[in-house]
């Protein structure tokens, strides 16, 4: 008789707004997006959790979400409003996580947020030239306006 084998079950993942008790984790999920990516500039880990800290007092927490597995944050998208419009900024998916399709999905959820509550617009923010963003907007819908001033 051959032994059976049986599989761990998958802890599902939870999508969650985000708080402060999230600030180093999310810090080291921003470094790790970025790495060798078009959006690395060369940040340490306090660069990070000061970008962090910004985010977390401009972001509309109510249409910004973090998706957890367990208690570890394995993609962020956020929603800020500048000059009165709304904009998905910054997206960010775990390396290990990404073309998995977590990024759509908060971005859809996030989107889905603001209609609910009656936005008519919304922008996305993406650095020039990375390509992954520019193809999860575009499949969204979202058209180029330009640059960012």
């Amino acid at each position: 008789m051959s032994p059976i084998r049986i599989a761990a079950t998958p802890v599902p993942l939870a999508v969650v707004h985000p708080d402060e008790q999230q600030r180093d984790p999310l810090a080291a999920l921003m470094l790790d997006a970025y790495r060798n990516t078009i959006d690395e500039e060369g940040e340490s880990f306090e660069d990070a959790c000061s970008a962090i800290d910004y985010y977390l007092t401009a972001i509309v927490r109510r249409h910004s979400f973090i998706t957890l597995d367990g208690s570890d944050p394995v993609a962020f998208a956020f929603v800020v409003v500048v000059n009165g419009v709304h904009y998905v900024d910054p997206v960010a998916v775990a390396s290990a996580r990404k073309r998995l399709g977590l990024g759509d999905a908060l971005v859809r959820r996030c989107l889905g947020s603001v209609a609910d509550a009656g936005i008519p617009e919304v922008g996305a923010t993406i650095t020039d030239g990375n390509v992954a963003s520019e193809r999860l907007f575009t499949g969204l819908g979202f058209h180029r306006h330009g640059t960012w001033t």
